[in-house]
């Protein structure tokens, strides 16, 4: 037997109702959000992630193959770099972790993902979700790499159209499948 209109109303009403405290037609689109943005920004594997236009960061680690480097060649390098325990410069050191342990002893110009707090906080903060909205947060923490990386290399940390369109057709079908089950329960 079809539903009355007053039925349908009332289960629209109740639909609504659920709507207000939990939107789950809309979190679980921005959560998706959420990892697709987390890929295009810190890449997978070797490849290194884009900002919002498409331009790449370097968010790619450096090589962990192990390496000798002459010490005269270090910029900004410490002391313990270039003289020996007995005092006696130093003709070639080993790095065994690579350009990276290089880089973390020697420089400040580092990758997106040197410490990995930036990128741990992005994966770690939880959706924010209160009534019909959902946000995507960084931890407060990680406010002034967010801000400096951005003046350096664009739009970050905001969608892209494209991934903005896919999140919004989920909800919508989502959506729409509520409200049509809504309209048939009788």
């Amino acid at each position: 037997m079809a539903a009355t209109p007053s039925e349908i109303q009332k289960n629209l009403d109740s639909l609504y109702q659920a709507f207000t405290s939990n939107f789950t037609v809309l979190y679980g689109p921005v959560r998706e959000l959420k990892r697709i943005m987390f890929k295009r920004i810190f890449g997978t594997g070797s490849s290194g992630g884009t900002n919002t236009a498409g331009e790449k960061l370097p968010t790619k680690p450096y090589s962990s193959t192990p390496i000798y480097v002459s010490p005269r060649s270090l910029r900004n390098a410490p002391s313990k770099f270039k003289v020996g325990k007995r005092g006696t410069p130093i003709k070639s050191l080993f790095f065994p972790g690579g350009y990276a342990q290089l880089k973390q002893g020697t420089s400040a110009k580092l990758p997106l993902e040197l410490t990995g707090k930036l990128k741990g906080g992005f994966l770690s903060e939880e959706v924010i979700t209160e009534g019909l909205e959902a946000a995507i947060a960084l931890p407060g923490s990680e406010s002034g790499k967010v801000d400096g990386l951005e003046a350096k290399y664009g739009t970050i940390f905001l969608p892209t159209k494209e991934e903005q369109e896919a999140m919004l057709e989920e909800h919508a079908i989502l959506l729409a499948e509520q409200i049509t089950n809504a309209m048939n329960k009788s």
